[in-house]
């Protein structure tokens, strides 16, 4: 299936892709990988960071992608190369909001040994520097998150963000509600329901949420071998591969109307991008107003160009 520009072209592949993510669910982990998460539980794990309380870990992972590697070639993507984006601004700024506006938040950084090697850790900042391969950020990244829910860093509620999803409100009390994982959904022609961008996890019962981050890396390994699926999506570890993987995981049709979902012995639930990975909005919206009715502000592809917006209404 060769991609085509036109818009029932790119929903009919976008929908079929989205279909085959569902069917390859699996809860099955190979023993390898099971042994590679391990592994890297251990280069993150910290005991004493561990012991450290606060009431919200926030977790970011970028790493540095090759300059061949950095444009995105998907149905559902257009003309975006990460190449061209100023990372270590979007994150130093990332970073900032979030201690600010969760003041009791911890930040942990997971990156490769030359991403913002300036940058110093201090009692709210932690940055685990790992040997990843530059050329799978996406698959390299569920690993990453699947390795932190093992390792004793996952003492306490955690949001994990994109690296341009800024966490522009305190989001602590979210975490009374009784769920293990929260996943973010829109209804957007076009685009994928569930949005990895954004995922919270409650440490309440974290076996089941160690299973879902299991089926999470599972599904992704089932999804890149569908050769269905790899004739829409190219390149899978390096993009596209963990969008369909966490709407596998979250299976997708009429149980988003519902509110949730029992699945690993989980429970997940769905919050409103609208609140909670708003990213559908024009430049001026990026107002004072913002602030009493988001969350998580989501800047997007070209929408990275209005962060100087968003440090404006923030005064940072």
């Amino acid at each position: 299936m060769s991609p085509d520009n036109s818009n029932d072209s790119i929903l009919d592949m976008v929908r079929d892709g989205l279909r085959l993510a569902h069917e390859a669910y699996t809860q099955t982990l190979p023993q390898e990988w099971e042994e590679a998460i391990e592994n890297r539980a251990r280069q993150v794990d910290d005991p004493c960071l561990g012991l450290l309380r606060g009431n919200l870990n926030v977790v970011l992972f970028h790493i540095e992608v090759p300059a061949d590697a950095g444009e995105i070639i998907a149905p559902d993507i257009k003309n975006l190369d990460h190449n061209q984006i100023d990372y270590e601004a979007l994150v130093r700024l990332n970073i900032q909001i979030a201690l600010r506006t969760n003041p009791r938040a911890r930040i942990f950084l997971f990156t490769d040994y030359t991403f913002l090697a300036d940058m110093a850790e201090h009692e709210r900042l932690h940055i685990s520097r790992l040997d990843v391969d530059p050329r799978e950020p996406m698959f390299e990244r569920v690993i990453t998150m699947a390795a932190y829910i093992r390792s004793t860093l996952f003492q306490q509620p955690t949001v994990f963000l994109d690296s341009d999803a800024f966490l522009i409100r305190p989001v602590h009390n979210l975490f009374i509600n009784h769920f293990d994982v929260a996943l973010t959904h829109r209804n957007v022609p076009g685009q994928m329901p569930i949005n990895e961008g954004v995922i919270f996890v409650n440490d309440i019962n974290r076996i089941a949420v160690k299973r879902v981050f299991d089926s999470y890396l599972a599904s992704y390994l089932s999804i890149e071998s569908n050769r269905a699926i790899s004739q829409i999506y190219k390149n899978l570890r390096r993009w596209r591969g963990g969008q369909l993987s966490v709407n596998s995981v979250a299976q997708g049709g009429q149980v988003y109307a519902t509110g949730q979902l029992i699945r690993s012995g989980a429970r997940i639930v769905y919050l409103p991008c609208s609140v909670y990975n708003l990213s559908e909005i024009k430049e001026q919206e990026v107002a004072p107003n913002l602030l009493s009715r988001v969350a998580v502000l989501h800047l997007k592809g070209p929408r990275k160009s209005w962060a100087d917006s968003l440090k404006i209404i923030l005064d940072t």
